[in-house]
């Protein structure tokens, strides 16, 4: 039974286009038990589901073609010597097997990044010729932020345009953030990525070159930084060379540190190049010193344990799940069983389009699912709801009074809510669900490979368990409260985690630069939503001032219809 439901749940994840002619998810999952079995010394245990990967790869009509013979050919070595070497050489096989068979439009793509990337280079290459200083900041981190959206499709085609443009960037960064600002530089590394740029547009692809000693994987990479670290003081020009090595090869291994922790990732990205700039300064080598042991605290061969899967669920539910139960709690307060249905419906149908909607951005953005778009989606729904939540707490509150509640009460008697309210109260159950589900299931699809199937199902189901034990506890909590106070505390409820949500949606549009970032020197307080940047405190600025308004008014007008029957 365990093992169905793990396959279920790994299928739903893996399937990338409703309509592909070849889906092998399966297959995947057979590859990972397999190397589960490796790691454990239990190879013995893998030839018979390498034997039944055989039956199923071979029912496939096209498992004869140049890529399926590959795996073909890797599956009998693995079923003869299953160690951890082969079955990873079989798992790339099957890969490229799926892509011969599921090709993507590579040309569309690179239309669609023309068009998005080459009019804001134009700009930044033309303020680069003409040395306007004054636009050049505004126009580099325009370029930069559209490129790092986009860049994916020239990684995947051509991975050695991809390095030239990203070593370019960082060059061209360093020159322009210099005490004296190069514009020999700028301009040769401009020209650098507009050659690169158009190399790529045209159709020409370019594998990434190996510089003889430099760096092939993180570990090489995070050995160079410590020695350029060391040479800071004696040698200056020869740690700058250290570490300009180390951005040229960086998107050779990036993704074990972007997979892994998207906040470093941009870290290294922007803030090398500075290190670089600043010189042997003692707060600068403070401040590379600080990078340096993030970098070493990345465990890149770390399996993801039960506790991790356990703390994605509780982490991305418990807002949503307390939203939930505080819609749930008032109704039932207020006997409105139809309103406790569509608050119900709300949350399964969020549920089942988180579902859609991970599959949809895995499918469309294979590669970014994980980060630039899950933010993007987490920060929109984020703010819709925050604005649902506005008007469902000010119902809340507006009968959190003894008064009001008696006044509700006689008007309501044998009455349902209006069809309006029922959509709010549905809606809001909607889009807290929706808001985080999405989210937790790209996590999942992220920690699975590096997750066993064991640790998997006791986490998630120790995490729903737990979810069960936070709603009954919140139900216990409030069945003794006077009812008006019901809706007092669902009401602050509501406005607390609004106040939260708002920050943290604000936040996850900056870190994909579609709100700017302004920072300013406070405290961020993260599990509050507390964020020291301008936009964020001033978006939540008016979010408590129309709360507190909301709530204000209200009581003049409880106060006044209190006057007016006395």
């Amino acid at each position: 039974m365990m093992k169905f439901i793990y396959l279920l749940f790994f299928l739903l994840l893996g399937l990338q286009d409703a309509n592909a002619q070849v889906r092998v998810s399966h297959l995947f999952v057979m590859i990972s038990d397999a190397m589960e079995n490796a790691k454990n010394a239990k190879t013995e245990e893998s030839v018979p589901i390498l034997e039944n990967f055989k039956t199923d790869f071979y029912a496939i009509a096209s498992h004869n073609s140049t890529a399926g013979a590959e795996v073909s050919r890797i599956l009998e070595i693995a079923i003869k010597n299953p160690n951890l070497k082969i079955l990873e050489s079989l798992s790339s096989a099957l890969l490229t097997f799926e892509k011969e068979q599921n090709p993507i439009d590579y040309a569309a793509k690179t239309k669609q990044f023309e068009k998005r990337v080459l009019p804001i280079f134009s700009q930044l290459q033309k303020a680069t010729i003409e040395k306007n200083i004054k636009d050049l900041p505004m126009l580099y981190k325009r370029f930069y932020d559209t490129w790092q959206r986009n860049e994916r499709i020239v990684g995947d085609i051509s991975p050695g345009h991809y390095a030239q443009i990203e070593t370019a960037l960082t060059l061209y960064r360093l020159a322009m953030i210099s005490e004296v600002v190069d514009f020999k530089v700028m301009n040769l590394q401009i020209q650098n990525i507009g050659t690169a740029l158009r190399e790529f547009i045209s159709g020409n692809v370019l594998q990434a070159q190996s510089i003889e000693g430099a760096p092939q994987t993180l570990s090489e990479g995070l050995t160079l930084l410590r020695k350029a670290f060391r040479e800071f003081l004696q040698n200056q020009d020869l740690a700058r060379d250290y570490i300009l090595t180390f951005i040229t090869q960086w998107p050779i291994f990036e993704g074990e540190v972007s997979t892994r922790d998207s906040g470093l990732y941009r870290r290294i990205e922007s803030e090398l190049p500075e290190i670089v700039a600043r010189g042997a300064t003692q707060e600068n080598l403070a401040h590379f010193e600080n990078l340096l042991q993030s970098l070493e605290k990345l465990d890149i061969n770390a399996q993801f344990s039960a506790f991790d899967a356990a703390i994605i669920l509780l982490r991305e539910g418990i807002e949503a799940l307390l939203i939930v139960m505080a819609l749930l709690t008032a109704l039932q307060a207020a006997n409105q069983s139809k309103g406790r249905a569509w608050v119900i419906g709300g949350a399964m149908l969020g549920v089942l389009l988180s579902l859609i909607m991970a599959l949809a951005l895995m499918w469309v953005f294979p590669l970014a699912a994980a980060g630039t778009n899950r933010e993007i989606l987490e920060g929109i729904v984020g703010i819709i709801a925050v604005i649902m939540m506005v008007f469902i707490g000010a119902w809340l509150h507006s009968k959190s009074s003894a008064r009001s509640w008696k006044a509700y009460i006689s008007n309501q008697m044998g009455k349902a809510l209006a069809r309006g309210s029922l959509l709010g109260l549905g809606g809001l159950a909607f889009l807290a669900v929706f808001r985080e589900g999405a989210e937790t299931i790209l996590f999942y699809a992220g920690m699975m490979p590096s997750m066993t199937m064991d640790s998997f199902l006791s986490g998630f189901g120790f995490a729903c368990l737990a979810l069960i034990v936070i709603a009954y506890l919140m139900k216990v909590f409030v069945q003794n409260l006077p009812v008006h106070l019901i809706f007092l505390v669902m009401s602050w409820l509501i406005y607390i985690l609004g106040f939260k949500i708002l920050g943290v949606s604000v936040h996850a549009l900056q870190l994909t630069n579609i709100i700017p970032l302004d920072i300013l020197p406070l405290p961020s307080v993260a599990f509050l939503g507390f964020y020291n940047n301008l936009q964020g405190l001033l978006a939540q600025a008016i979010y408590v001032v129309i709360t507190l308004g909301i709530m204000i008014g209200q009581r003049r007008s409880n106060a006044k219809s209190s006057v007016t029957k006395a």
